[in-house]
C-alpha cells in the first residue's frame, strides 16, 4: 500500500515481508479508520467488498472495530488483563463468503510510534478450501477427475451436487472418492 520502507526500521520491514507472506488477508487499521498496512491477499478480498475509500477500512469491517472500542471504553474491566477479545463475522461477496476477524493490534513503528491499531484478517473459506484440497491432491497423488471431485467434497458438497457440477453420475463421484479414500491410506501408511 504504501512505500515507506525506507523510513522504518529492520523490525517493522521484517514485520511486513512476513505479513506479505501470509495465506490470508491482512489489515491493519488505525483507531480513525484508516488502513495503515494491508497484505496482497487483502487487497484482492476488499476489492470484493463495497469500498468507498482505498484508505479507509470499508463499512462491513469497521463495525467491528468500533464494537472493539466501544467494549473497551465502556466495560474496561470486562476482560481479564492479557485476555484478547476476538470478533469474527461473515461477509458474503461476488466471489464466495469472506470470513472476518478484528482484534486489537499494539501497531510499533517509527512512524506512528506505539499505538492501539486493529488487525483484522480475512479469509475467502471457499478460496482457502480449494487450496488445501489442490494440496493434499498433489501430496495423495490423485487425478485431475479425482481432485475435481475432491475439491467439492472438502467444500462439503453433496455426492448429488458434486456430480451435477461436473456432468457425472452419482456412482461415479462415489467411485472418486472410493479412490481418493484408499490413496489417503495408503499415503498415510507409507509414513
Amino acid at each position: 500500500m504504501r512505500d515507506l520502507n525506507e523510513s522504518f526500521d529492520p523490525q517493522t520491514t521484517l514485520l511486513l515481508a512476513a505479513i506479505e507472506s501470509f495465506t490470508v488477508g491482512l489489515v491493519i487499521v488505525a483507531q480513525n479508520g484508516t488502513i495503515l498496512h494491508k497484505n496482497r491477499r487483502a487487497q484482492a478480498l476488499l476489492e470484493d467488498m463495497p469500498w468507498t475509500s482505498p484508505k479507509m477500512v470499508p463499512e462491513t469491517l469497521w463495525h467491528s472495530c468500533q464494537t472493539l472500542m466501544e467494549n473497551q471504553e465502556e466495560r474496561p474491566g470486562l476482560f481479564p488483563a492479557g485476555y484478547t477479545l476476538v470478533l469474527e463475522d461473515e461477509i458474503s461477496t461476488n466471489h464466495g463468503t469472506v470470513h472476518m476477524r478484528a482484534q486489537w493490534f499494539d501497531w510499533d513503528n517509527n512512524i506512528n510510534q506505539s499505538s492501539d491499531c486493529f488487525l483484522i484478517t480475512l479469509e475467502n473459506r471457499q478460496q482457502s478450501l480449494t487450496d488445501l484440497a489442490n494440496q493434499e491432491a498433489q501430496r495423495y497423488g490423485l487425478t485431475t477427475r479425482e481432485t475435481d471431485v475432491w475439491c467439492l467434497k472438502r467444500m462439503g458438497h453433496s455426492y448429488k451436487k458434486i456430480a451435477a457440477s461436473l456432468y457425472i453420475s452419482e456412482n461415479t463421484v462415489k467411485k472418486h472418492l472410493k479412490n481418493i479414500y484408499s490413496k489417503k491410506e495408503q499415503s498415510t501408511v507409507s509414513i
